[in-house]
């Protein structure tokens, strides 16, 4: 194998204030990656940074600790105690390692089962380590391997054709606030992926009175045009949530936009008519006191759990299918990595027991005297043979091996028995 790590925390391991502490946005992931690949043992890296998930997927040197360095590097990027942030840690290698990535990139690991986004997040945080070229040979093979898998598993199941993601999760939410999407208005903050995703969620459940803001006039007035909405300017955000039933946000901001005097203030001028703010952005954007207002409902990720829950049963048989797909695909994947490293020691270890076996030959030849060329090509022949019989078993044993320490402690055993390799000092 090529002595995968992975270790990381996701929202059933961590609750979402530790997430955002140890998340990186797409400013700060450059410098996060230059950070964490100058710690002891780690050859290859990317770091994984969604609303619901960060992980650092590393190729190790197996002489090393490294799944002591990469939470020592997650402690030291949050801020959060060593002690706190490992026992919400998970940690994997190796095939568990290839299993998870696999999983995630098929989007069988996420909040919200079968969501797309995923994958082209995966696709960006990937794209920035290639970028700063901290992935080389081994999790280029991996990433581009789980690529194919998501393809395949969106292809072969159904299990994309359920639209349910985060933001449509926030879409039906509000659908059980509010009932009817033709009575009330909606004011969505942020023009990203996510809030693209709500829109076209409210747009395709019939809502009539879609505002968007964002930092960007243009990519708000883009947005709006392309979902019949009505770009509003950010700077009148405070006005705007007075007028409106329900405020989304999903922004890349890394403050609040919306505090508690400001929608103390939004109240008074509504006459303390019910809103609801559901926010979807990580770290927050919405200061989660604002729930303690009258009439004032507020929603994070971590509420939408239960309209996830809620839709997960509609993705279940399609998720099984998917399952058996992943398994196929780590044993190939497996196998794979198992023969290109296996290879080339194979080849070591016949060629060394024939070359022995021909040193004795040719001792035999040059004691008895010269030999008629027939008696000496079967004398070849029978010493081939006989070098193929004794590396058989070696060369079984060795591609039967269960798992990668036990199989490089078995190659570096034979290698040293059969002098292909130099032994220790």
């Amino acid at each position: 194998m090529f002595n995968l790590v992975l270790v990381g925390l996701n929202h059933r391991t961590a609750k979402l204030d530790i997430r955002q502490l140890a998340s990186f946005n797409a400013e700060q992931l450059p410098e996060g990656l230059r950070r964490l690949s100058v710690y002891p043992g780690i050859l290859e890296s990317m770091i994984v940074s969604t609303c619901n998930r960060v992980e650092v997927l590393a190729s190790a040197d197996p002489q090393s600790d490294v799944v002591s360095s990469i939470e020592s590097f997650l402690s030291e990027s949050s801020g959060v105690a060593l002690p706190q942030l490992q026992t919400k840690l998970y940690r994997y290698r190796d095939e568990q390692a290839v299993r998870h990535v696999f999983r995630v990139a098929s989007s069988l690991d996420s909040m919200v089962l079968g969501e797309p986004q995923i994958l082209g997040q995966l696709k960006s945080c990937y794209s920035t380590a290639v970028d700063l070229r901290t992935v080389g040979s081994a999790l280029n093979s991996l990433l581009q391997w789980a690529f194919r898998i998501a393809k395949r598993v969106r292809s072969e199941t159904s299990i994309g054709e359920y639209p349910v993601s985060v933001s449509s999760a926030a879409v039906e939410l509000v659908r059980k606030i509010f009932g009817d999407f033709q009575k009330i208005s909606i004011l969505v903050v942020g023009a990203g992926k996510m809030g693209e995703t709500a829109i076209r969620h409210l747009a395709d459940t019939g809502a009539k009175a879609i505002y968007l803001t964002n930092r960007s006039p243009e990519a708000a007035r883009d947005l709006a045009g392309r979902f019949n909405g009505i770009a509003v300017p950010f700077a009148d955000l405070s006005e705007w949530i007075s007028r409106v039933d329900i405020v989304i946000t999903s922004t890349g901001a890394s403050e609040m936009l919306i505090d508690r005097s400001m929608v103390q203030r939004a109240m008074h001028d509504r006459k303390n008519a019910p809103i609801a703010f559901i926010d979807i952005s990580v770290p927050r954007n919405i200061d989660p006191g604002i729930g303690t207002i009258a009439n004032v409902f507020c929603y994070d990720i971590d509420d939408l759990a239960a309209v996830v829950e809620a839709n997960f049963h509609q993705r279940a048989k399609a998720a099984a299918k998917a399952e058996k797909i992943v398994d196929q695909e780590v044993q190939a994947f497996c196998a794979k990595a198992k023969s290109s490293k296996v290879g080339p020691v194979v080849q070591q270890v016949q060629g060394r027991i024939e070359e022995i076996c021909k040193i004795e030959l040719d001792r035999y030849l040059r004691k008895i005297g010269p030999q008629e060329a027939k008696q000496v090509q079967e004398l070849e022949t029978m010493i081939s043979r006989i070098a193929g019989k004794i590396a058989h078993p070696l060369v079984i044993q060795l591609r039967s091996q269960p798992d990668s320490l036990n199989q490089s402690a078995y190659m570096d055993l034979i290698e040293r028995i059969l002098k292909t390799k130099d032994a220790p000092e």
